[in-house]
């Protein structure tokens, strides 16, 4: 049981990816007794060798989440490849209520909001 598909531009700050992904893992582990998250992670669970094979997979994947945690930075919308994660989301049975956005932008100081 994979707890979140996450969905990101590759073009997005990947300090920003990161911490925002730190933070969703804290509030998850608060939430579930200090239990880590099990997540789809493109980088780590496609084979980049055999690329077509994998992402022909891609409909299995993201029916095998709870979640689409999109992480929004300012190439997401703009990514053919992330809107067409969100749409075989919704397309494999998920809903707009399993869907968490975080926008990744910087407050005035340099933290994340």
């Amino acid at each position: 049981d994979v707890h979140v598909f996450v969905s990101h531009s590759w073009s997005d700050d990947p300090l920003l990816k990161w911490e925002a992904l730190q933070q969703w893992r804290n509030e998850f582990k608060a939430r579930h007794q200090d239990k880590e998250p099990r997540l789809f992670l493109d980088r780590a669970c496609i084979n980049h060798a055999h690329l077509s094979d994998s992402l022909a997979c891609l409909p299995v994947f993201l029916a095998g989440c709870n979640k689409l945690l999109v992480l929004r930075g300012p190439s997401f919308l703009q990514r053919l490849w992330c809107i067409t994660e969100c749409y075989v989301f919704l397309e494999m049975g998920g809903t707009a209520e399993q869907i968490e956005l975080i926008n990744l932008t910087r407050q005035e100081g340099g933290e994340q909001q």
